[in-house]
Protein backbone atom coordinates (compact mmCIF):
# COMPACT_ATOMS: atom_id res chain seq x y z
CA UNK A 1 0.00 0.00 0.00
CA UNK A 2 1.27 3.34 -1.00
CA UNK A 3 2.30 5.60 1.95
CA UNK A 4 3.99 8.38 0.04
CA UNK A 5 2.92 10.87 -2.76
CA UNK A 6 4.64 11.47 -5.89
CA UNK A 7 2.76 14.38 -7.33
CA UNK A 8 4.39 15.29 -11.02
CA UNK A 9 3.93 18.70 -13.06
CA UNK A 10 4.34 19.14 -16.47
CA UNK A 11 1.97 20.60 -19.32
CA UNK A 12 3.47 20.38 -22.82
CA UNK A 13 3.14 16.54 -25.23
CA UNK A 14 7.05 16.83 -25.85
CA UNK A 15 7.32 16.86 -21.86
CA UNK A 16 4.67 14.10 -21.79
CA UNK A 17 6.82 11.22 -24.01
CA UNK A 18 10.17 12.52 -23.69
CA UNK A 19 9.96 12.84 -19.45
CA UNK A 20 7.13 12.49 -17.52
CA UNK A 21 6.54 8.72 -19.23
CA UNK A 22 10.24 7.53 -18.48
CA UNK A 23 10.00 9.14 -15.15
CA UNK A 24 6.77 8.12 -14.03
CA UNK A 25 7.35 4.71 -15.23
CA UNK A 26 10.59 4.15 -13.46
CA UNK A 27 9.60 5.73 -10.17
CA UNK A 28 6.49 3.63 -10.13
CA UNK A 29 8.78 0.62 -10.49
CA UNK A 30 11.40 1.25 -8.26
CA UNK A 31 9.69 3.28 -5.72
CA UNK A 32 6.58 1.18 -4.93
CA UNK A 33 5.85 2.11 -1.43
CA UNK A 34 4.65 5.58 -3.51
CA UNK A 35 1.66 6.91 -5.17
CA UNK A 36 2.23 8.49 -8.62
CA UNK A 37 -0.35 11.58 -9.28
CA UNK A 38 0.22 13.82 -12.67
CA UNK A 39 -1.01 17.70 -12.77
CA UNK A 40 -1.61 19.04 -16.45
CA UNK A 41 -0.85 22.87 -16.17
CA UNK A 42 -2.11 25.29 -18.50
CA UNK A 43 -0.25 24.73 -22.21
CA UNK A 44 -1.11 27.21 -25.20
CA UNK A 45 0.45 24.10 -27.51
CA UNK A 46 -2.46 21.33 -25.87
CA UNK A 47 -3.63 19.37 -28.78
CA UNK A 48 -6.63 18.03 -26.69
CA UNK A 49 -5.35 14.62 -26.95
CA UNK A 50 -2.99 14.59 -23.65
CA UNK A 51 -5.31 12.78 -21.21
CA UNK A 52 -5.78 9.95 -24.02
CA UNK A 53 -2.08 9.58 -24.29
CA UNK A 54 -1.50 9.86 -20.41
CA UNK A 55 -3.49 6.49 -20.24
CA UNK A 56 -0.68 4.84 -22.11
CA UNK A 57 1.78 5.89 -19.39
CA UNK A 58 1.81 3.44 -16.25
CA UNK A 59 2.63 3.46 -12.53
CA UNK A 60 -0.09 6.48 -12.93
CA UNK A 61 -2.22 6.27 -10.04
CA UNK A 62 -4.73 9.90 -10.93
CA UNK A 63 -4.09 12.51 -13.59
CA UNK A 64 -5.26 16.61 -12.33
CA UNK A 65 -6.28 17.75 -16.10
CA UNK A 66 -5.41 21.78 -16.42
CA UNK A 67 -9.04 22.87 -15.67
CA UNK A 68 -8.80 21.27 -12.34
CA UNK A 69 -5.38 22.30 -11.54
CA UNK A 70 -6.93 26.16 -12.13
CA UNK A 71 -9.86 25.35 -10.38
CA UNK A 72 -7.70 23.87 -7.60
CA UNK A 73 -4.79 27.10 -7.21
CA UNK A 74 -8.02 29.91 -7.96
CA UNK A 75 -11.04 28.44 -6.16
CA UNK A 76 -9.21 26.31 -3.92
CA UNK A 77 -11.41 23.03 -5.05
CA UNK A 78 -9.32 20.29 -4.05
CA UNK A 79 -9.54 17.40 -6.61
CA UNK A 80 -11.06 14.61 -5.36
CA UNK A 81 -7.75 12.36 -3.99
CA UNK A 82 -7.22 11.59 -0.49
CA UNK A 83 -3.28 12.83 -0.70
CA UNK A 84 -1.00 11.41 2.47
CA UNK A 85 0.06 13.69 4.90
CA UNK A 86 3.75 12.65 3.50
CA UNK A 87 4.36 13.60 -0.50
CA UNK A 88 6.85 15.18 -2.74
CA UNK A 89 6.48 17.30 -5.97
CA UNK A 90 8.74 16.68 -8.87
CA UNK A 91 8.47 19.54 -11.61
CA UNK A 92 9.02 17.98 -15.28
CA UNK A 93 7.98 20.54 -17.13
CA UNK A 94 6.04 24.10 -17.94
CA UNK A 95 6.55 27.38 -15.75
CA UNK A 96 8.43 26.43 -12.41
CA UNK A 97 5.91 28.58 -10.55
CA UNK A 98 3.14 25.99 -10.98
CA UNK A 99 4.77 23.17 -9.31
CA UNK A 100 5.66 25.51 -6.30
CA UNK A 101 2.29 26.47 -5.79
CA UNK A 102 1.09 22.76 -6.00
CA UNK A 103 3.93 22.17 -3.52
CA UNK A 104 2.06 24.62 -0.87
CA UNK A 105 -1.26 23.44 -0.98
CA UNK A 106 0.01 19.68 -0.42
CA UNK A 107 3.08 21.53 2.05
CA UNK A 108 5.39 19.16 -0.06
CA UNK A 109 8.72 19.83 -0.59
CA UNK A 110 9.29 20.24 -4.21
CA UNK A 111 12.21 19.46 -6.57
CA UNK A 112 13.08 19.71 -10.00
CA UNK A 113 14.13 18.55 -13.17
CA UNK A 114 15.71 21.13 -15.21
CA UNK A 115 18.01 21.62 -18.39
CA UNK A 116 18.56 25.35 -19.43
CA UNK A 117 17.05 27.51 -17.29
CA UNK A 118 15.37 27.62 -13.88
CA UNK A 119 13.95 30.20 -11.30
CA UNK A 120 12.09 30.25 -7.63
CA UNK A 121 15.41 28.84 -6.33
CA UNK A 122 15.02 29.76 -3.41
CA UNK A 123 11.73 27.54 -3.04
CA UNK A 124 13.17 24.55 -4.36
CA UNK A 125 15.16 21.73 -2.16
CA UNK A 126 16.79 19.88 -4.61
CA UNK A 127 17.93 20.67 -8.50
CA UNK A 128 18.19 17.74 -11.04
CA UNK A 129 19.98 18.31 -14.46
CA UNK A 130 20.98 16.08 -17.33
CA UNK A 131 24.70 17.06 -17.65
CA UNK A 132 27.72 19.18 -16.64
CA UNK A 133 27.08 21.56 -19.59
CA UNK A 134 23.48 22.30 -18.03
CA UNK A 135 24.78 22.72 -14.67
CA UNK A 136 27.43 25.31 -15.53
CA UNK A 137 24.82 27.20 -17.91
CA UNK A 138 21.68 27.16 -15.24
CA UNK A 139 24.68 27.87 -12.42
CA UNK A 140 27.12 30.57 -13.19
CA UNK A 141 28.72 31.16 -10.09
CA UNK A 142 28.01 27.80 -8.33
CA UNK A 143 25.53 29.26 -5.92
CA UNK A 144 23.29 26.41 -6.25
CA UNK A 145 25.96 23.68 -5.96
CA UNK A 146 24.96 22.10 -2.98
CA UNK A 147 21.09 22.16 -4.34
CA UNK A 148 22.00 20.39 -7.91
CA UNK A 149 22.32 16.58 -8.67
CA UNK A 150 23.97 15.40 -12.31
CA UNK A 151 21.14 12.03 -12.69
CA UNK A 152 21.59 11.99 -17.11
CA UNK A 153 18.81 13.07 -19.69
CA UNK A 154 15.26 11.62 -19.41
CA UNK A 155 14.79 12.47 -23.11
CA UNK A 156 17.35 9.54 -23.59
CA UNK A 157 15.31 7.14 -21.06
CA UNK A 158 12.01 7.78 -23.42
CA UNK A 159 13.30 5.91 -26.40
CA UNK A 160 15.70 3.65 -24.45
CA UNK A 161 13.41 0.40 -25.32
CA UNK A 162 13.20 1.51 -29.13
CA UNK A 163 15.22 0.00 -31.35
CA UNK A 164 18.35 1.87 -32.32
CA UNK A 165 18.80 2.63 -35.58
CA UNK A 166 18.29 0.13 -38.36
CA UNK A 167 18.01 1.66 -41.85
CA UNK A 168 16.81 0.02 -44.88
CA UNK A 169 17.60 1.22 -48.04
CA UNK A 170 15.39 4.26 -49.50
CA UNK A 171 13.58 5.03 -46.50
CA UNK A 172 13.12 8.67 -45.31
CA UNK A 173 11.47 9.77 -42.63
CA UNK A 174 9.87 13.33 -42.40
CA UNK A 175 8.58 14.54 -38.78
CA UNK A 176 6.46 17.62 -39.17
CA UNK A 177 5.92 18.07 -35.00
CA UNK A 178 2.97 17.21 -32.72
CA UNK A 179 1.20 20.87 -33.09
CA UNK A 180 -1.36 21.98 -35.54
CA UNK A 181 0.29 24.94 -36.84
CA UNK A 182 3.55 22.98 -37.21
CA UNK A 183 1.81 20.49 -39.43
CA UNK A 184 0.03 22.88 -41.07
CA UNK A 185 2.96 24.79 -41.96
CA UNK A 186 5.28 21.93 -42.59
CA UNK A 187 3.20 19.34 -44.66
CA UNK A 188 3.77 21.67 -47.92
CA UNK A 189 7.25 22.26 -47.38
CA UNK A 190 7.89 18.53 -47.06
CA UNK A 191 5.57 18.13 -50.35
CA UNK A 192 8.11 20.03 -52.38
CA UNK A 193 10.91 17.95 -51.12
CA UNK A 194 9.63 14.71 -51.77
CA UNK A 195 8.41 15.60 -55.07
CA UNK A 196 12.31 16.75 -55.54
CA UNK A 197 13.58 13.27 -53.81
CA UNK A 198 11.40 11.38 -56.05
CA UNK A 199 12.87 12.89 -59.52
CA UNK A 200 16.74 11.81 -58.08
CA UNK A 201 15.50 8.46 -56.49
CA UNK A 202 13.88 5.93 -58.51
CA UNK A 203 12.34 3.97 -55.43
CA UNK A 204 12.10 5.88 -52.17
CA UNK A 205 9.92 4.74 -49.77
CA UNK A 206 8.81 8.00 -47.78
CA UNK A 207 7.30 7.97 -44.32
CA UNK A 208 5.55 10.57 -42.42
CA UNK A 209 5.64 10.58 -38.64
CA UNK A 210 2.28 10.97 -36.61
CA UNK A 211 2.16 12.26 -33.59
CA UNK A 212 -0.28 10.52 -31.14
CA UNK A 213 -1.11 14.73 -30.27
CA UNK A 214 -2.01 15.74 -33.86
CA UNK A 215 -1.92 13.67 -36.47
CA UNK A 216 0.25 13.95 -39.34
CA UNK A 217 -1.71 15.08 -42.65
CA UNK A 218 -1.23 12.68 -45.31
CA UNK A 219 0.94 12.65 -48.53
CA UNK A 220 0.01 10.97 -51.36
CA UNK A 221 2.61 7.82 -52.00
CA UNK A 222 3.44 8.27 -48.21
CA UNK A 223 3.05 5.84 -45.13
CA UNK A 224 1.99 7.55 -41.59
CA UNK A 225 3.94 5.95 -38.99
CA UNK A 226 4.25 5.99 -34.93
CA UNK A 227 7.85 7.61 -33.90
CA UNK A 228 8.71 4.31 -32.90
CA UNK A 229 8.54 2.55 -36.49
CA UNK A 230 11.28 5.60 -37.57
CA UNK A 231 14.25 3.42 -36.75
CA UNK A 232 14.25 1.97 -40.27
CA UNK A 233 15.41 5.34 -41.72
CA UNK A 234 18.28 5.74 -43.53
CA UNK A 235 17.98 9.72 -42.61
CA UNK A 236 15.29 11.69 -41.02
CA UNK A 237 14.27 15.09 -42.03
CA UNK A 238 12.61 17.17 -39.00
CA UNK A 239 12.22 20.57 -37.13
CA UNK A 240 13.79 21.37 -34.17
CA UNK A 241 12.54 20.34 -30.86
CA UNK A 242 12.39 17.60 -28.29
CA UNK A 243 12.14 15.11 -31.03
CA UNK A 244 15.63 15.78 -32.39
CA UNK A 245 17.05 14.98 -28.85
CA UNK A 246 15.00 11.62 -29.14
CA UNK A 247 15.90 10.94 -32.86
CA UNK A 248 19.70 11.40 -31.84
CA UNK A 249 19.69 9.34 -28.58
CA UNK A 250 18.41 6.85 -31.16
CA UNK A 251 21.08 7.33 -33.69
CA UNK A 252 19.13 8.21 -36.18
CA UNK A 253 21.23 10.82 -38.73
CA UNK A 254 19.07 14.01 -39.35
CA UNK A 255 18.47 17.29 -41.40
CA UNK A 256 16.72 19.59 -39.14
CA UNK A 257 14.75 22.34 -40.85
CA UNK A 258 13.77 25.56 -39.12
CA UNK A 259 12.09 27.82 -41.62
CA UNK A 260 11.51 31.17 -41.25
CA UNK A 261 9.20 31.86 -44.75
CA UNK A 262 6.07 32.95 -42.48
CA UNK A 263 7.26 34.46 -38.68
CA UNK A 264 3.94 34.61 -38.07
CA UNK A 265 2.87 31.20 -37.86
CA UNK A 266 5.34 30.42 -34.94
CA UNK A 267 3.92 30.79 -31.33
CA UNK A 268 5.66 32.43 -29.10
CA UNK A 269 5.57 31.94 -24.81
CA UNK A 270 5.11 34.46 -21.90
CA UNK A 271 4.97 38.17 -22.30
CA UNK A 272 6.18 38.14 -26.20
CA UNK A 273 3.10 35.79 -27.08
CA UNK A 274 0.78 38.73 -25.78
CA UNK A 275 3.07 41.39 -27.32
CA UNK A 276 2.26 39.05 -30.96
CA UNK A 277 -1.27 39.81 -30.62
CA UNK A 278 -1.44 43.70 -30.12
CA UNK A 279 -2.98 45.07 -33.40
CA UNK A 280 -0.26 46.54 -36.18
CA UNK A 281 2.15 46.30 -33.65
CA UNK A 282 1.95 42.68 -33.09
CA UNK A 283 3.14 41.16 -36.30
CA UNK A 284 6.29 43.24 -37.06
CA UNK A 285 6.99 43.05 -33.06
CA UNK A 286 7.15 39.19 -34.16
CA UNK A 287 8.84 39.31 -37.40
CA UNK A 288 11.57 41.45 -35.55
CA UNK A 289 11.81 38.96 -32.84
CA UNK A 290 11.88 35.56 -34.85
CA UNK A 291 14.47 36.92 -36.78
CA UNK A 292 16.75 38.38 -33.92
CA UNK A 293 16.77 35.06 -32.28
CA UNK A 294 17.67 33.10 -35.62
CA UNK A 295 21.03 35.38 -35.81
CA UNK A 296 21.77 35.08 -32.03
CA UNK A 297 20.74 31.46 -30.93
CA UNK A 298 23.84 29.29 -32.50
CA UNK A 299 22.06 25.94 -32.81
CA UNK A 300 18.46 24.77 -32.75
CA UNK A 301 18.62 21.40 -32.85
CA UNK A 302 19.02 20.00 -29.13
CA UNK A 303 22.00 17.11 -29.87
CA UNK A 304 23.87 20.25 -31.73
CA UNK A 305 23.30 22.24 -28.52
CA UNK A 306 24.28 19.45 -26.43
CA UNK A 307 27.66 19.15 -28.24
CA UNK A 308 28.07 23.05 -29.24
CA UNK A 309 28.68 21.88 -33.15
CA UNK A 310 26.54 20.77 -36.31
CA UNK A 311 26.37 17.47 -35.71
CA UNK A 312 23.51 16.92 -37.53
CA UNK A 313 22.68 19.72 -40.37
CA UNK A 314 20.34 22.68 -39.82
CA UNK A 315 18.76 24.65 -42.71
CA UNK A 316 17.15 27.94 -41.69
CA UNK A 317 15.38 30.44 -43.19
CA UNK A 318 13.76 30.63 -46.46
CA UNK A 319 13.54 26.56 -47.23
CA UNK A 320 14.52 25.98 -50.59
CA UNK A 321 12.96 22.30 -51.37
CA UNK A 322 15.75 21.83 -53.67
CA UNK A 323 18.29 22.89 -51.39
CA UNK A 324 17.14 20.57 -49.01
CA UNK A 325 16.74 17.53 -51.21
CA UNK A 326 20.08 18.07 -52.52
CA UNK A 327 21.82 17.50 -48.95
CA UNK A 328 19.39 14.92 -48.40
CA UNK A 329 20.34 13.35 -51.81
CA UNK A 330 24.03 13.58 -51.10
CA UNK A 331 24.01 12.15 -47.33
CA UNK A 332 22.07 9.13 -48.46
CA UNK A 333 24.90 8.31 -50.87
CA UNK A 334 27.74 8.66 -48.08
CA UNK A 335 26.66 5.94 -45.32
CA UNK A 336 29.98 6.51 -43.79
CA UNK A 337 28.84 10.43 -42.90
CA UNK A 338 25.91 8.98 -41.77
CA UNK A 339 27.31 5.92 -39.53
CA UNK A 340 29.77 9.31 -37.97
CA UNK A 341 27.02 11.12 -37.51
CA UNK A 342 24.95 9.01 -35.52
CA UNK A 343 27.66 7.96 -33.68
CA UNK A 344 28.17 11.43 -32.75
CA UNK A 345 24.76 11.95 -31.79
CA UNK A 346 24.43 9.43 -29.35
CA UNK A 347 27.35 10.64 -28.05
CA UNK A 348 26.47 14.25 -27.79
CA UNK A 349 22.95 13.22 -25.64
CA UNK A 350 24.71 10.53 -23.29
CA UNK A 351 23.70 7.09 -22.15
CA UNK A 352 20.60 5.98 -20.75
CA UNK A 353 19.80 5.68 -17.13
CA UNK A 354 18.12 9.09 -15.80
CA UNK A 355 14.92 8.13 -14.68
CA UNK A 356 17.16 5.52 -12.13
CA UNK A 357 19.42 8.24 -11.20
CA UNK A 358 16.05 10.45 -10.48
CA UNK A 359 14.68 7.54 -8.77
CA UNK A 360 17.48 6.80 -6.16
CA UNK A 361 17.69 10.83 -5.64
CA UNK A 362 14.29 10.98 -4.83
CA UNK A 363 14.40 7.49 -2.60
CA UNK A 364 16.94 9.55 -0.41
CA UNK A 365 14.79 12.58 -0.18
CA UNK A 366 12.06 10.26 0.94
CA UNK A 367 14.16 8.62 3.73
Amino acid sequence: MAEYDIVLVANSPGELSAMVKPAAETLAKKLPNTRLTLVLTPCQYTSGKELDYIKTIKGLSHTIPAKGYINWILKNQKPDIDFHGQGLVLYLGGDLAHAILVAKKLKYPAVAYVQDWLGWAKAYKMFFVPDEQSRNKIDKHGRLKNKMRLIGNLMVDSVRDIPKWSPRPNVITFLPGSRKWQIDHMTPIYEKIIAVLRTQNSEPRIQIVSSPFQPATPIPGTELIDFEQAYNSELVITIPGTNTARLAAMGLPMISLFPLDDPDVIPLEGLPHFLSMIPAFGPWFKRTLVNTLNKKIKFFALPNIKADKEIAPEIRGLIDPAAVAMKAAALLRDRPAREKMSAELIAAMGRPGAAERLAEEINEIIR
